[in-house]
Order: C-alpha cells, then sequence, then structure tokens
C-alpha cells in the first residue's frame, strides 16, 4: 500500500527560482524561457518568484518582450497572459540606485510583476529601509555573525514594526568562497532569533536537496525538508538542541513521515514562519519530494 502524499499545502509557493544565480547560472533568456515552461507545469504551485539580479533587469524586460507569457492550450491552464511574478535582488555591496533602477526597468514592463526585492543588511544606518519605500516585500540577507546578526534581526524587527511593507529576515545557507555553509547550529541559532523578534523568514543557496547530505567533495549540507520540520517544531516551542537535532537528521523516512502527519493550522503557522527558499534548480528538491511520496 502506497503512503499518503503530503498536504499539498506545506509546499504552496516555496521554492524561488534563483536560475540565474550560481552554481546554476543560467542566461537570462533561458531563465525566462524555462520559468514559463515550469509556471505551466504539474508543480506551478510550488514555483515561487522568478529572481533576477540588479544587472540582468533590462534582460529580462527583453527577453519577456520576445516570449511574453501566454496560454498553453495544450494544457489548459488558467494563467494565460497573467504576469509573472519577480523578485529582484542585490548582492552586497550593489548601490541602492541599481535596484531601484532594476525595479523601475521590471515595472514598465507588462510581463512581469514584481513582488519583492533582497539585499544585504550593511553597517550603514538606514540605507537598507530606503528599499520600503519601493512597496514591496522585502528581504534582508544577515550575517553569520552572531552578535552582529542578532542587532541586524533587531533593526529589522524595528523596521517591521513601523512598516505596513513586509520585512523578512534572509540567511545564506550555501559555502561561499569565504566560508562553509552554516552549521546545524547557526542555522537553528538564525531561526531562533527571527522567531523570538516575530520575524518571517527566507534561506537562500544550498537547499537543492530535501534531506541533509554530505557531497562528494565532503561538505556537509542542509536539506529544505530538514528546515520545513525544523521550523514546525520551532512553532511549537523546540530549543536549540531538539532544532539541531532535526537539521542533523539524515533519516528521510522519518522527516516524510513527519511531514505526512501535519495538519493544517501547523502547516499554516510555520508557512507564515518559512516563507520560502532560493534554488537554482527547482525541481532537484522536488525530485526528491516525489521519490519520498510526499508529492504525487
Amino acid at each position: 500500500m502506497s503512503m499518503p502524499s503530503a498536504p499539498r499545502s506545506v509546499f504552496h509557493r516555496w521554492i524561488d527560482d534563483a536560475a540565474v544565480f550560481p552554481p546554476g547560472c543560467a542566461s537570462v533568456p533561458d531563465a525566462w524561457a524555462e520559468h514559463l515552461a515550469l509556471r505551466e507545469g504539474r508543480y506551478a504551485d510550488l514555483l515561487g518568484p522568478l529572481l533576477i539580479g540588479t544587472p540582468g533587469a533590462e534582460q529580462l524586460v527583453a527577453a519577456a518582450a520576445q516570449l511574453p507569457p501566454a496560454e498553453d492550450l495544450g494544457t489548459g491552464t488558467a494563467h494565460g497572459s497573467k504576469p509573472v511574478d519577480v523578485t529582484v535582488v542585490a548582492r552586497a555591496g550593489t548601490p541602492l540606485a541599481d535596484l531601484v533602477g532594476a525595479v523601475g526597468a521590471l515595472r514598465g514592463s507588462p510581463h512581469v510583476q514584481v513582488v519583492g526585492v533582497e539585499l544585504a543588511h550593511d553597517d550603514e544606518a538606514g540605507r537598507w529601509r530606503r528599499a520600503l519605500d519601493l512597496g514591496v516585500r522585502v528581504a534582508v540577507e544577515v550575517t553569520r555573525d552572531p552578535a552582529a546578526q542578532q542587532a541586524a534581526l533587531d533593526d529589522l524587527a524595528a523596521a517591521a514594526g513601523e512598516s505596513p511593507v513586509a520585512v523578512l529576515a534572509k540567511l545564506r545557507t550555501q559555502a561561499t568562497s569565504a566560508a562553509p555553509p552554516p552549521t546545524p547550529g547557526e542555522l537553528a541559532g538564525f531561526l531562533l532569533g527571527a522567531r523570538a523578534r516575530g520575524l518571517a523568514l527566507k534561506l537562500t543557496g544550498g537547499l537543492h536537496r530535501a534531506v541533509a547530505h554530505t557531497t562528494v567533495a565532503g561538505t556537509d549540507e542542509h536539506g529544505a525538508l530538514n528546515v520545513l520540520v525544523a521550523v514546525h517544531h520551532l512553532e511549537e516551542g523546540a530549543a536549540l538542541p531538539e532544532l539541531v537535532a532535526t537539521l542533523e537528521l539524515r533519516d528521510a523516512e522519518e522527516l516524510a513521515a513527519l511531514v505526512r502527519g501535519l495538519e493544517e493550522e501547523a502547516v499554516a503557522l510555520l508557512r507564515r514562519r518559512f516563507v520560502s527558499f532560493g534554488c537554482c534548480g527547482v525541481l532537484d528538491p522536488v525530485h526528491d519530494l516525489l521519490d519520498l511520496g510526499l508529492l504525487t
């Protein structure tokens, strides 16, 4: 007898399409075309916005004009020519003017809708807050340094309390040229810090697989499903040791069973906290979820 799948709502708009970012590094036209295909596919409901870096905004406008969204009569989908949701990402060190310019360029296209921006927290007091004036959700990437991270989360929470615009805390979960991925303890600390301040969160990078694993290169990487379950435990009041244990868990069937058992109320709570994660290969974690029987 086959196992029941997970509540579909737990994965709704969970995976942001980061195809243009490393390690995928797709060209903007290719990323656009693939995103349109995903939007019309079987797992379209799992798909979040297309992420585009500030330098790629003009290219995206051109690609969208060349290949506008159109109803796929073969599948009978209901999207039609609805504009594609896009989030603009400003990497650390990007002038705010570049972010504003990219958003302006995209808003000039009838084929895309800017639904969010992402930028790094910085030491220049209040600079990132000017992004709130764009009127869309703002995800702010915080540092891994524990003390600086707590100060940044305090700053985000203060801004969130004063602004009608949604503010998310963002953490990079992939290895960089300077450091390996954050440890389970570091990630758990970030989760606790965000919840303590009432902040929703998103993650970016390194979550290509559903379950925590070690790569052939010997790097320990986090699993998207581990984080999902950890956030569920977080919302139930779990402390650091339990969160770390969940993030370290490599028993795929145990994680899958925990997700299958989620009630809709619990799903709503954890997804309000854990909004999404960026992945350059959207179908990578989807295939793992299929293999585990969590999707059909």
